[in-house]
């Protein structure tokens, strides 16, 4: 069948990347979440160092500190890593369902 949207070999090379992409995701979304819990725990140190402080002033201290910036750049990161893969898989998951759509309308016309 000559499909002009999506080819086969791109439709395989979608599937392929389905597969081989899982174990890439499941690192890049625990990264994510790793990250998220690294920002907390950064600022409850930050925090700790200025415990004379009242609360609200701990917590301005903490989130105005290196170490809690350098933290929150990591979290950044790490989402805009997992969010790019889950960009990439759906846009193949896509390809593959426009190539279905169109091998049934193919089919369709021939009958």
């Amino acid at each position: 069948m000559s499909n002009e949207l999506v080819s086969e070999a791109d439709v395989e090379r979608a599937l392929d990347w389905l597969r081989d992409s899982a174990n890439e995701i499941g690192e890049a979304k625990a990264r994510a979440i790793k990250a998220e819990h690294m920002l907390k725990h950064t600022k409850a140190l930050a925090m700790k160092l200025h415990a004379a402080l009242p609360v609200s002033a701990q917590e301005r201290e903490a989130v105005a500190s290196e170490q809690y910036l350098a933290s929150l750049e990591e979290v950044a990161v790490a989402a805009g890593a997992y969010e790019k893969l889950k960009a990439l898989r759906e846009a193949a998951g896509l390809k593959i369902e426009a190539w279905r759509t169109a091998s049934s309308n193919y089919r369709s016309m021939k009958i």
